[in-house]
């Protein structure tokens, strides 16, 4: 299963790109830069799952939804959380800041339809995926997932500070391939990072003593980008070579 990066930058600035990663052909994680994917392709996918409402991670829902409208044979499947999408349909999608897609109607059907995920169960998704669905420590209904495809499991923090559950469920896996880990902040600013609900490189070598296994790869995203090279340079000194950071254009496997 192919796992490719439109964007994994934690916030914006020239040269960046919000978090986005398309999973197969068929499902978007989060929509930061969905925009970036061709139209036609953006066309083809069924679903998107939002880890959590912050707009960094919604922002460009709207325009994927604007540029695909007309071309859709389906109905754009959301999931979320309940807080999550209440959020993005109260506050976003609401007829005021951008069209309410769900109500706006094609001979497919409504153009976007709400899924609302239950916690702490597999969930079949397009393109042969499984989906387990694990609350985190931080805000807007966030969530973090662990993804399963015949050859393998990866675990996809998403925006968190210091969390628990997720690492027990992902130890009980015997078949994990890697990890995505959100890093916003260098060490120096470890402190903001916990306030804020975020990682820096010391706080996930913590995180990551509670799976157990410390040769497992793990790719880093949500970088700050004023505090890149700082995050870079920590990410070095605590894990070596074991934490590769993810730029726009790389395609993982699992």
């Amino acid at each position: 299963m192919k796992f490719e990066v439109i964007g994994a930058d934690g916030s914006k600035r020239t040269g960046c790109y919000l978090t986005s990663m398309l999973i197969g052909d068929f499902l978007l994680l989060d929509t930061g830069s969905a925009s970036m994917i061709p139209a036609e392709k953006q066309a083809s996918i069924e679903t998107v799952l939002l880890s959590h409402a912050h707009l960094d991670h919604i922002l460009e829902l709207g325009f994927m939804l604007d540029a695909t409208v007309a071309s859709r044979n389906v109905p754009l499947r959301v999931m979320g959380s309940k807080a999550c999408l209440d959020i993005v349909h109260r506050h976003y999608m609401n007829d005021l800041i951008w069209p309410d897609f769900s109500r706006i109607k094609t001979s497919a059907g409504p153009t976007l339809e709400y899924m609302n995920l239950e916690d702490r169960n597999w969930i079949e998704l397009p393109g042969g995926l499984s989906l387990w669905v694990e609350p985190v420590n931080h805000s807007s209904g966030a969530r973090g997932f662990i993804f399963r495809s015949e050859s393998g499991s990866i675990v996809y923090t998403g925006d968190t500070g210091p969390t628990e559950t997720i690492w027990e469920k992902a130890s009980t896996l015997s078949d994990l391939k890697f990890i995505v880990a959100e890093v916003s902040f260098p060490n120096s600013h470890s402190e903001l990072a916990v306030a804020g609900s975020h990682m820096s490189p010391k706080l996930l070598a913590d995180e990551l003593r509670k799976l157990g296994n410390d040769e497992l790869p793990v790719y880093a995203f949500h970088l700050k980008p004023w505090y890149r090279r700082e995050i870079e340079k920590d990410l070095a000194e605590t894990f070596e070579k074991r934490v590769t950071v993810l730029k726009r254009g790389d395609t993982l496997n699992f």
